[in-house]
């Protein structure tokens, strides 16, 4: 059990798209490409304690806020490699039903594999840079789907979207600290809380360099707002979950309720602290009507 003590830290976060940059078609870039234009210097982002903020609050409906929340979970896997379909899908599958979506008719969609990141892993670099990794709604989702896999598992999913019965999407990202001794200083991720952003600062992006063979995928970028409020998990520990939207849409309407992050570097971090491992299985969940 953690002791909050509050604190907040002042950071440079990348890639924020200018304030006034307006474009009739998607941004269209390699992954990692800046924004367009001259680099702005933007003034220091405040990353909030979100220990603090979420505090006591009940985990679905913080998460249904603000776009994330973190859990205690001491999970079963020792080898993050081999043991996803054994042992996470079943944990991950109740931590969605009993502690993110009780009560509520659900639709889980797990790969069988997750992304790890950092010190001894295949991808040694962190994400420095705000980015969405989800679209605007269902017509972008079923494009990535296709990008990574076939057209025909596209309309599969579109199709089954588009069922009377499915009233949601959400794409959720489990992200932990993997294989660390001690809590995590170096490379932790900031969270834009969804209820502070305007609409109107999302920018449709389209970046090839992540799906197989070039094909593009569909993301959401950001301009630069400075109501937009930014959050940390201080020091997470390998029993903890954080849980976030890469993309929520509804059939009712409204604005993406996309949780944009990036990796920083946190000027309060120990020197020395242990570089960060870290994994993320990103799983899609249909919310079906009651």
């Amino acid at each position: 059990m953690h002791t909050i003590v509050e604190r907040s830290t002042q950071v440079r976060l990348n890639g924020f798209f200018p304030p006034d940059y307006a474009s009739d078609t998607p941004f269209v870039a390699p992954v990692g490409a800046p924004p367009p234009g001259p680099v702005p210097q933007y003034p220091p982002t405040e990353i909030g304690d979100a220990r603090a903020l979420q505090g006591e609050a009940d985990p679905a409906a913080f998460l249904a806020e603000h776009g994330f929340v973190l859990l205690p979970h001491a999970t079963q896997v020792r080898d993050w490699d081999r043991d996803i379909t054994d042992i996470y899908w079943a944990e991950i599958d109740a931590v969605i039903r009993e502690r993110l979506l009780p009560g509520r008719r659900v639709e889980i969609q797990q790969a069988p594999t997750l992304l790890r990141r950092g010190r001894d892993t295949p991808v040694a670099f962190y994400a420095e840079g705000v980015h969405s990794d989800g679209g605007a709604g269902a017509d972008d989702y079923a494009h990535n789907i296709g990008a990574f896999s076939n057209p025909e598992f596209a309309r599969y999913w579109r199709a089954r979207y588009d069922q009377d019965d499915v009233e949601a999407l959400w794409w959720l990202d489990f992200w932990r600290p993997t294989n660390m001794s001690e809590p995590l200083e170096h490379m932790p991720l900031a969270l834009c809380d969804v209820s502070s952003l305007d609409p109107a600062d999302h920018v449709p992006t389209e970046l090839t360099g992540i799906a197989p063979e070039g094909r593009p995928t569909r993301h959401l970028s950001l301009r630069f707002n400075a109501g937009q409020r930014w959050y940390s998990y201080p020091r997470m520990t390998n029993d903890e979950l954080l849980v976030f939207k890469l993309a929520g849409f509804s059939k009712a309407g409204g604005p993406p309720q996309n949780c944009f992050h990036s990796a920083f570097r946190d000027p309060g971090a120990r020197a020395g602290a242990q570089e960060r491992q870290s994994c993320e299985h990103r799983v899609g969940v249909l919310l079906l009507r009651d």
